[in-house]
């Protein structure tokens, strides 16, 4: 199939108003209007380290993470998260389907600590949730084999992570409808590693969301997606799972999508009719602290 590039106009004021980074991006890289260019897959060393141990846990949605489902122009709070009422210890204070661009100015790691407004990756941690007309400037193309990063800095202590994405396909090269706007599914796995005192080694906390949908080919809409560490999620140790990621010093994202297209695949580098990304738009730490 012949792959055809959409003009797309590019303003310089993009770039200034669509992250806080301190840097221009090389030759704008993955800034393309070929959709197969535009796949970020750098794993910068983090999966070249040597694992010791690793913990996992697999998150359903309403017991380990909720999200946003792509709903948009609400008032999301803050969450004081994620602290069971007393009144309910089975509930999780959370208000459904409640979204904006505010909880993401207010709890962006760049507001937290200025060390993460440098480099590329910088985008995912200037608040941005969502952001409609910018394009590639304010968001990380991947392939199922995600990415990975360090920290500008070492983990030192935080109550929840939230990440905010959706979904896309090249289909709209061909002026095709996407087979993914009704449903559109995947499986994310997040690690989190923790440098080991005196040693090269890592302990490594594996978080696995199952069966999460998101918004795929619909636009700017973005879901933003809170994981919330709470005792009942590590019932085997009854403690929060938070305890065990202090430290932290890198993590990496990945995922697959969840279809039995024959057309369409969640691998860059397949030689497939057509392929699908997450666009990852932010990473947030709300009120944690960087040392």
């Amino acid at each position: 199939m012949k792959k055809r590039n959409l003009a797309l106009i590019v303003l310089i004021p993009l770039l200034a108003s669509c992250t806080k980074t301190k840097e221009l991006y090389a030759d704008y890289a993955y800034y393309s209007t070929d959709f197969m260019q535009n796949y970020y897959t750098e794993h910068n060393g983090v999966n070249e380290l040597k694992e010791a141990s690793r913990k996992s846990f697999d998150l359903l949605k309403n017991h380990g993470y909720q999200s946003t489902n792509g709903a948009k122009g609400e008032s999301l709070q803050d969450l004081s998260c994620c602290v069971r009422p007393e009144d309910n210890p089975n509930k999780y204070p959370w208000i459904s389907s409640q979204y904006s661009e505010e909880f993401g100015r207010h709890n962006n790691l760049t507001a937290i600590d200025t060390s993460f407004a440098y480099g590329y990756l910088s985008k995912l941690y200037d608040g941005r949730v969502r952001c409609e007309g910018k394009y590639q400037l304010s968001r990380v193309q991947l392939d199922k084999t995600g990415y990975s990063t360090f920290f500008p800095k070492r983990l030192e202590n935080f109550k929840y992570f939230a990440f905010s994405l959706r979904g896309a396909t090249d289909y709209y090269v061909d002026n095709k409808p996407s087979p993914l706007t009704k449903d559109c599914r995947l499986d994310i796995h997040i690690n989190f590693y923790k440098h080991i005192a005196n040693s090269s080694e890592y302990d490594v906390v594996n978080f696995n969301l199952q069966n999460v949908a998101i918004p795929c080919d619909a636009g700017g809409d973005t879901d933003l997606i809170v994981v919330y560490l709470a005792d009942d999620i590590n019932e085997k140790e009854r403690q929060p799972i938070y305890d065990d990621l202090t430290d932290t010093v890198a993590m990496s994202f990945t995922f697959e999508l969840k279809t039995t297209n024959p057309e369409l695949s969640d691998d860059s580098k397949a030689d497939s009719p057509y392929h699908f990304a997450v666009m990852l738009y932010e990473v947030l730490f709300p009120k944690s602290s960087w040392r």
